[in-house]
């Protein structure tokens, strides 16, 4: 491959990171998942829920496109 698909790809890459992550933002909106997780658990302390959520929203989308390339790449192979 040319040094420019890989730029291209990295970029589509990128986007598609961007995609999924506010895809799981509609899906799972922030004060619906707080209202699930502190009616089971009690109080959390904000600080402590930002990070956990967006940390876990990123790792999701990380995972989603991960996932897609991999099954892309196969599908190329062939």
């Amino acid at each position: 491959m040319k040094p420019i698909q890989y730029v291209f790809l990295w970029i589509g890459e990128a986007f598609l990171f961007a995609i999924a992550l506010v895809t799981l933002f509609i899906i799972f909106p922030e004060d619906k998942v707080y209202w699930l997780f502190s009616k089971r658990l009690g109080f959390i302390e904000e600080y402590t829920w930002n990070n956990y959520y967006f940390m876990t929203l990123c790792l999701t989308s990380l995972l989603i496109v991960s996932i897609i390339v991999y099954v892309t790449a196969l599908i190329r192979k062939r």
